[in-house]
């Protein structure tokens, strides 16, 4: 198994240029094709905004579309031209954008989108993207963070390891990058004082998959006591001085897909390090 293409979510927006970065160098070292999809929220004029504006208005509202999907398409052509990624194409909806998204994901190996900023006016539309990408595009999903330089990726990786379909999920779609990382530490986090019979083979499973596919790493199961699951992961991460969080995306039981899990809702607010998600 490889990556032998990779979706990257193109916008306007400044955080873009690290993620396109990050999607071009794992292109490159793959090989993979890389395409670009221009994703911006709707704001397509209706017939009643046409009919109200100036016709001038609408053409110079049109025109700046053009020119900064125009900019945008040069910028990720010259970041992959800059890591050596020849294969490369660009994209551009012309209706849903969510469900464009979530269509180029579909037919990708894998997806590099953005994590949802804080205290931005696209945060409800970035994590609208997140949600859909995630829980409807079947592939996994690598979040840039929104601020830090990342040199490396995949060197030091931590897996949050848990029993579960979606846990198992992201390390399988990992293993290209596990089988490269220097390092590989898997981190199961319980609420017990005491560990199960069910949750020592499972950490026995988990470290033999990964065994037999030349991924040395070690499990370690932690107890959760007076910090919650979430924020010991971060702790974790921080300690071992990850460049790459490999786990599974979970939404609120229940509830509708768009409200996520508790562990999976620290991490994309908070991630100090990009974090491959699989639902």
């Amino acid at each position: 198994m490889t990556y032998r293409s990779i979706f990257v979510h193109v916008d306007d927006a400044e955080p873009c240029e690290r993620r396109v970065a990050v999607a071009a160098s794992l292109a490159r070292k793959y090989p993979a094709e890389l395409f670009g999809g221009y994703i911006l929220p709707p704001t397509e004029l209706t017939r009643y905004a046409r009919a109200v504006m100036a016709p001038d208005s609408v053409e110079r509202y049109l025109q700046d579309r053009r020119e900064s999907r125009a900019t945008a398409e040069a910028k990720f052509r010259a970041a992959a031209a800059e890591a050596g990624v020849t294969n490369v194409s660009w994209r551009w909806p012309k209706g849903n954008p969510l469900g464009a998204a979530v269509m180029y994901a579909r037919y990708a190996d894998l997806a590099v989108i953005g994590q949802p900023p804080r205290d931005d006016p696209t945060l409800e539309f970035s994590a609208d993207l997140a949600n859909a990408v995630v829980m409807s595009g079947g592939r996994p999903v690598l979040f840039v963070p929104y601020v830090g330089d990342y040199t490396t990726l995949g060197e030091r990786v931590l897996i949050a390891w848990k029993d579960s379909r979606e846990s198992a999920r992201a390390v399988s779609d990992a293993l290209p990058l596990l089988k490269d990382a220097k390092q590989v530490f898997a981190v199961a986090i319980t609420p017990a004082g005491e560990d199960t019979e069910e949750e020592l083979t499972a950490d026995a499973e988990v470290a033999a998959f990964l065994r037999r596919h030349q991924v040395k790493a070690k499990v370690t199961r932690i107890v959760a006591e007076d910090i919650a699951a979430g924020e010991l992961l971060l702790s974790q991460v921080a300690d071992f001085g990850a460049d790459l969080i490999v786990m599974g995306a979970y939404s609120r039981p229940r509830l509708t897909e768009l409200v996520w899990g508790g562990v999976t809702r620290v991490m994309l607010s908070s991630m100090t390090a990009p974090v491959l998600m699989s639902h």
